[in-house]
């Protein structure tokens, strides 16, 4: 098991998008969107997606999300190209993943893919070859630089479904009344082993996105379909010196939906 990653700057937010095809309204702009639902809708199964940052960045890591309500039997592969300022976009000069598996699981709705080492690029570019659905419903995606602590995260990492349904209770009848919603998972997780560098990096995090913004967390990088959570800090913890030198945080992340 690779210790959890962090990715908390996302640089598709303020870079400029465009794609192969998009169904009506529901353009690639929706991507940059952090509702999930507001998604960039495409009927071709080999269509690309592109954004350009408008510089070289550090990229680390990126990931797209699949709305749960349409991913159904989504399969394929996906292809990400990265070519730096000045390169022709699309060629993958600076890195080239190859046909990569989607991996989404239905329910979950990640694709992750994190290069062997950090890539500079302006560009990136990704394509799909799926099947198994009539259209593909991008809900967000994500390019960012990647970050992992020196110690794992402790035993005692907690994983909820939390369900936003509604139950009333009939006072005369006793009869309940099930108003069915969405379920976003919960992730909770201690660092406890923090060293000096680790406690600037979770520092500089927290700073950044407080409880507004977007935080992108894969528990497990080897195995990242399930262990892969977007959302934001439903609370900002402190960070405690335990021990010289030794400095421990607790996280709880709340899926976006």
């Amino acid at each position: 098991m690779t210790n959890i990653l962090f990715s908390w700057v996302n640089h598709v937010d303020t870079a400029a998008l465009a794609a192969s095809s998009a169904a009506g309204s529901m353009t690639i702009a929706g991507v940059a969107n952090p509702i999930i639902g507001k998604r960039w809708r495409t009927l071709d199964l080999g269509a690309y997606g592109q954004a350009d940052f408008g510089a070289d960045k550090a990229i680390g890591i990126v990931a797209l999300v699949f709305p749960r309500d349409t991913m159904g039997a989504l399969a394929g592969t996906v292809r990400h190209r990265f070519d730096t300022d000045g390169g022709a976009v699309g060629n993958g000069a600076a890195h080239d993943s190859g046909d990569v598996a989607i991996g989404a699981v239905e329910g979950y709705g990640y694709h992750v893919y994190i290069p062997p080492s950090p890539v500079t690029a302006r560009y990136w570019r990704w394509t799909y070859a799926a099947s198994g659905v009539a259209y593909i419903d991008t809900g967000r995606a994500w390019a960012g630089e990647a970050w992992q602590p020196e110690v794992n995260f402790s035993y005692g990492q907690g994983d909820t479904w939390d369900d936003l349904s509604r139950i009333s209770v009939s006072d005369r009848s006793g009869a309940e009344f099930v108003d069915e919603r969405a379920r976003r998972r919960l992730m909770d997780f201690a660092l406890e082993h923090m060293s000096e560098a680790d406690r600037q990096s979770v520092r500089e995090l927290r700073r950044i996105v407080g409880i507004s913004r977007q935080i992108l967390t894969v528990l497990d990088p080897d195995s990242a379909a399930k262990e892969t959570i977007l959302g934001r800090l439903a609370e900002t913890n402190p960070i405690l010196h335990t021990a010289f030198p030794i400095f421990s945080t607790t996280f709880r992340i709340r899926e976006s939906l």
